[in-house]
């Protein structure tokens, strides 16, 4: 299972604190991946919990938090490279982050509780009225009906959550998805205007803030540090009961065609922009100490932002009692399910337009697809070029890119969604280069993608995941070194469109983050 499962999308009613902690300690662990890759994996996490909780989603928020906090006290420890000194204040990072967090934990589990036990008696409410309802055969049928369909429209929550598919609802969909980024880009404001850097509110969300002396002496009372805090997390852990899972792999004599991708559209020119004229917003200005960026979101006139940003202080939000949840409509080989990823369709023309300078030159480019969470769905909002290093066959992150690129995610809280990259004179697919790369995000979030364009070709574009299985653990355990080199496996990657969890539409609007050097 990928390190950032989202087993919400799949959760048809309110889980206990035990549930919840045996799906959080359920999740593959590879030693031979970069201990590096970890370590952001384990902030993508906190990332992912810190959007759970500003959505309301509490269950998920504890999810997540009690598989960090399993990744670096159980996990990280059997990595090869743990004591290397040059992680070691990566390391002492993750820990003070996980001594914050087990505090947030213990806030998030009464009300867990509460709304397990609401649920609980829902159903019992629910099962003896559906009792009393056959023994009244005298009573109206018309009267019957009504009263049956409204306990059956009970969802299993226990309140108003309404559960809808995205592609039957898309315009619930990109609204919703709008109103989160509206809400996002109106926090970035307030904390901009509160003075506050946004290295500072990522610090104080993923409870990486050094406490201050008297909060060091309530602590030292508490308990004996995160070692001790840790391992009782591990023990409730280990006391919950984990459900069995089975995967139907194919046969591996079967014959495996890739999947098809689509045809070049008759009217796509990507020399140019296809944005039509209402909507070219005014260039956004630029974060603090962040390099400029081309804004083509719609704006939408937010209300007058505070003066302090209340988000920066770790009080869980209080629950929705009505909302929507997007169900999952497509699911791995395995049967695991996959949130929907809302990708805004002119972002790949957007990325082309970038990468022509490159692609005449025949050098690949690369951009990374970040997004954040919503209604138990996913949405793309920023394409973010790193610094890179290209030949004509390979794009690679430098590693000042690479922290460059986290380190943004970390202060504007995004979720890496995945990656897109341009094949200037090759074909569209995925080689085993790409598919290392890939796996590298996959592993972090189950629903990330590969977007290959191959402007020279026909076709000209495919978006991709790794099959799971065999795909992603077949890459995850591989150990060859060849620059480019086969695998064994056949089946090692499928379209993510059609059938897929991506739904792409040209109403979405995103915002373009360059960060290569003398940009």
């Amino acid at each position: 299972m990928a390190l950032s499962r989202h087993h919400g999308a799949a959760v048809d009613r309110p889980l206990s604190v035990q549930e919840i902690t045996a799906q959080a300690d359920d999740f593959n662990f590879s030693i031979y991946r970069p201990f590096q890759q970890w370590l952001r994996a384990a902030r993508l996490l906190l990332t992912e919990a810190s959007i759970c909780e500003e959505d309301g989603n509490s269950q998920m928020a504890y999810l997540y938090l009690y598989r960090h906090a399993q990744l670096i006290l159980d996990r990280l420890p059997r990595h090869p490279d743990y004591k290397n000194p040059r992680f070691r204040e990566d390391l002492a990072q993750a820990r003070r982050a996980l001594q914050s967090n087990i505090q947030r934990m213990e806030q998030l589990k009464p009300r867990i509780t509460q709304q397990y036990a609401r649920y609980a008696k829902a159903v019992e409410r629910r099962n003896a009225e559906r009792q009393r309802i056959q023994q009244q055969q005298d009573e109206d049928a018309r009267e019957f009906s009504s009263r049956r369909q409204s306990i059956l429209s009970d969802d299993g929550y226990g309140d108003r959550t309404q559960s809808l598919l995205a592609n039957e609802n898309r315009e619930l969909a990109i609204d919703l998805a709008h109103r989160e980024i509206r809400r996002r880009d109106v926090q970035r404001q307030s904390t901009k205007e509160a003075g506050i850097s946004p290295a500072t509110v990522a610090s104080r969300r993923k409870g990486m803030i050094a406490p201050s002396e008297d909060e060091m002496r309530r602590r030292s009372l508490q308990d004996n540090g995160v070692r001790e805090a840790g391992g009782q997390l591990y023990e409730g852990g280990r006391s919950a009961t984990s459900s069995a899972r089975t995967s139907n792999r194919l046969s591996a004599g079967n014959a495996y065609h890739y999947p098809a991708v689509p045809a070049k559209e008759a009217n796509m020119d990507w020399r140019t922009p296809i944005l039509p004229p209402e909507a070219r917003p005014a260039a956004m200005s630029p974060p603090p100490l962040r390099p400029a960026k081309e804004s083509i979101r719609r704006p939408s006139p937010p209300p007058a932002p505070p003066k302090t940003l209340a988000a920066t202080r770790r009080s869980p939000p209080p629950e929705q009692q009505s909302k929507v949840i997007f169900k999952p409509e497509a699911f791995t080989e395995a049967g695991a399910p996959l949130r929907t990823l809302l990708l805004p369709s002119e972002l790949r023309t957007t990325f082309l337009n970038l990468a022509h300078p490159n692609t005449a030159r025949n050098l690949e480019t690369c951009g990374i697809l970040c997004g954040t969470a919503f209604s138990g769905a996913l949405c793309i909002t920023t394409l973010v070029i790193p610094d890179q290093n290209a030949t004509s066959d390979t794009c690679d992150t430098t590693e000042t890119g690479d922290n460059d690129l986290f380190n943004y995610c970390d202060e504007n809280n995004l979720l890496v969604c995945g990656w897109i990259h341009t094949h200037p004179s090759q074909s569209c697919f995925l080689s085993s280069r790409d598919l290392h790369t890939s796996s590298g995000y996959q592993v972090m979030l189950p629903e990330a993608i590969a977007i290959v364009c191959a402007p020279r070709h026909m076709p000209d574009y495919g978006i991709f995941r790794l099959t799971d299985p065999p795909g992603l653990p077949h890459v995850l355990e591989c150990t060859k070194k060849g620059l480019f080199h086969q695998h064994d496996e056949q089946r090692l990657y499928t379209d993510a469109v059609r059938p897929g969890h991506v739904m792409q539409d040209k109403r979405l609007g995103f915002e373009v983050v360059d960060l290569r050097k003398g940009n």
